[in-house]
């Protein structure tokens, strides 16, 4: 039989991870109760940490809400050549992150699905602004899509922890992400949407963030 002193020891552990909030603190499922048609022009996180203020996933102005992505949310883009296009013409998807007084925010990892299609926007680069102006790029470089897979492709989980000013984010400030993506070859016709999506039947995330959530000291 195990001593007391390891019950309670197992005891505080616990409690100490609840409060600092380990793991998915923000993330999106587009099945549950009831399937997105792909065309919102909005849509509230589906999992929100308590101690976070509610994250809604939007749309840029040159990401056109499009029926057909049963599942999912996505857009028919402008043809951009390059991201400093993508820039111009709003061609996004963004999401906030915000504390509520009292806590602050840490981030460790950004994970997608997304589905292009033939004729679509289909390179990508996501980045992030402390002050909804201006945007700092995350990773080394744009990543491209070429599989046309109807459910959408997981990608890569992206690392945040290397980003100290994406760590002990206090309530002061809001962390806003966007995803720019470029490179469509068609301004009309029925295969030129790119976003988020699908999530399987039983609700499987199409966008994550992982993080930790803690009372400022």
């Amino acid at each position: 039989m195990k001593p007391v002193y390891y019950y309670v020891f197992a005891l505080i552990v616990s409690v100490c991870l609840t409060n600092e909030g380990f793991g998915q603190i923000v993330a999106w499922q587009f099945a549950l109760p009831e399937p997105s048609t792909g065309r919102e022009k909005t849509a509230a996180a589906t999992t929100n940490h308590a101690n976070l203020e509610q994250s809604v996933l939007s749309r840029g102005p040159g990401a056109v809400p499009k029926q057909g992505n049963l599942r999912g949310f996505s857009g028919n883009f402008p043809v951009n050549a390059d991201q400093e296009a993508a820039k111009i013409s709003g061609a996004y998807y963004q999401f906030t992150v915000k504390a509520k007084p009292g806590y602050q925010v840490s981030l460790s990892s950004l994970e997608a699905t997304l589905r292009r299609q033939a004729e679509s926007a289909h390179i990508y680069r996501w980045m992030y602004s402390l002050d909804g102006k201006t945007f700092k790029e995350i990773g080394d470089q744009d990543i491209t899509i070429t599989d046309l897979t109807n459910n959408g492709v997981k990608q890569p989980a992206i690392s945040l922890t290397g980003y100290n000013d994406l760590q002990h984010v206090s309530s002061s400030k809001t962390i806003t992400f966007r995803i720019y993506a470029w490179g469509g070859t068609a301004t009309e016709g029925s295969a030129r949407a790119f976003g988020f999506g699908k999530s399987d039947s039983k609700g499987s995330n199409a966008l994550a963030l992982d993080g930790t959530v803690s009372p400022v000291k």
